[in-house]
């Protein structure tokens, strides 16, 4: 009976030490991360926070003092032998998070990357026909056919050049991404945002103002519908406002008015909040919380500062509206390039940032204008 305990308490130690050494040698080995999709696969999270930790260092190297010892892992797989280094792909995103808070036009319109120096677009210029037909009935007559345009939308060289002095760099204390990302997207976003609205399509975006308009609701491909206001910078006597802006949300189609907006100058929406409808109330709609848009006849308002100025005596375009992520397509090429120059303007450093962007109308039934003019 004593051989058996004993035998018993010998075979417990031994599974109790056996124990202990497979766990040590779990706590030892290397932590690692399932790839979703694959079974056999797995990757070390040491590994990615090494890369992560690499790719800020690398960029920070780069910026203070021009170390060009970039981890092409971390950088879209492009080196830097043409003069300049792609920016980290975390950093590009800031950078796009930014230019979207600070234009307009990106936080209305659609935007897409590409890989290519442009991009083409099919649309329908022409839905096709319909009609009904009886039981008995054995003749059908012919429909419309529908007509398909392509739209080709180029991208465009934008650029910035900022610049800092080499002591501000070399300061320990200042956060350099959050600083050239706060330059270069003020720089762009300012250029770019004017084009997407004024520009002539000649080495910069084509702007919805810049594609000629007729007041007309049928029109030919390519053009977009405009309603007057009876004066050169105002509203005319004889037109009622509330009229002509009724007018011009009831002319979009259903399919664009649950996301329609209205876009406007400072100046414009000066003129806007003045105007009331014929039992006092105001037309004009302020935002009662700090997410929520003001509203103007149901739809919310967005300012844009490029649209033009509305001046008395002068015609212009200065409200929009319509669906404009619908109707306006913004093309961005992938990569932000920045190059650091030392010497040009030393003791300063500069860093000269591009990118290629585009744009076009792809929608001409999703924007209507409102002309403030007299024809």
């Amino acid at each position: 009976m004593n051989i058996d305990f004993q035998n018993a308490i010998e075979e417990l130690n031994h599974n109790v030490e056996a124990l202990l050494e497979n766990n040590e040698k779990e706590l030892n080995a290397p932590k690692t991360k399932m790839i979703k999709g694959e079974k056999n696969m797995s990757l070390p999270l040491s590994e990615n926070l090494e890369n992560n930790c690499d790719q800020k260092c690398d960029f920070s190297d780069y910026i203070r003092k021009g170390i060009g010892s970039f981890a092409k892992k971390s950088l879209n797989g492009v080196n830097g032998d043409e003069g300049g280094h792609f920016v980290p792909i975390k950093i590009a995103t800031q950078i796009g998070n930014r230019l979207k808070f600070l234009s307009p036009m990106r936080s209305v319109a659609k935007t897409t990357t590409i890989s290519t120096n442009s991009m083409d677009m099919l649309v329908n210029s022409k839905s096709p026909g319909a009609g009904w037909a009886s039981e008995t009935s054995a003749s059908r007559d012919e429909t419309d056919s529908p007509e398909i345009q392509k739209i080709k939308i180029p991208v465009y060289e934008i650029y910035a050049k900022p610049k800092a002095s080499q002591q501000l760099l070399d300061d320990a204390q200042i956060n350099v991404e959050e600083w050239l990302i706060n330059k270069i997207a003020e720089k762009i976003a300012a250029l770019e945002n004017h084009a997407f609205i004024n520009g002539n399509g000649s080495n910069k975006p084509k702007g919805f103002l810049d594609y000629t308009s007729e007041a007309s609701s049928t029109r030919e491909f390519g053009k977009l519908q405009h309603f007057c206001s009876g004066a050169d910078g105002q509203f005319s006597d004889d037109n009622n406002p509330l009229d002509i802006l009724l007018n011009m949300t009831c002319s979009l189609k259903p399919i664009y008015v649950k996301n329609a907006k209205w876009l406007m100058s400072r100046s414009a929406l000066a003129a806007i909040r003045k105007l009331k409808s014929s039992d006092g109330i105001c037309l004009w709609q302020p935002s009662l919380a700090e997410c929520t848009p003001s509203m103007l006849l149901g739809y919310p308002v967005v300012i844009d500062d490029d649209m033009p100025n509305l001046v008395n005596g002068k015609a212009s375009v200065s409200i929009a509206f319509g669906d404009f992520y619908s109707g306006y397509q913004i093309i961005d090429r992938q990569g932000l390039k920045i190059l650091r120059d030392p010497y040009t303007s030393k003791p300063f450093v500069e860093f000269y940032a591009t990118k290629r962007t585009g744009g076009a109308v792809v929608d001409f039934d999703a924007i209507k204008l409102l002309k403030f003019s007299a024809n």
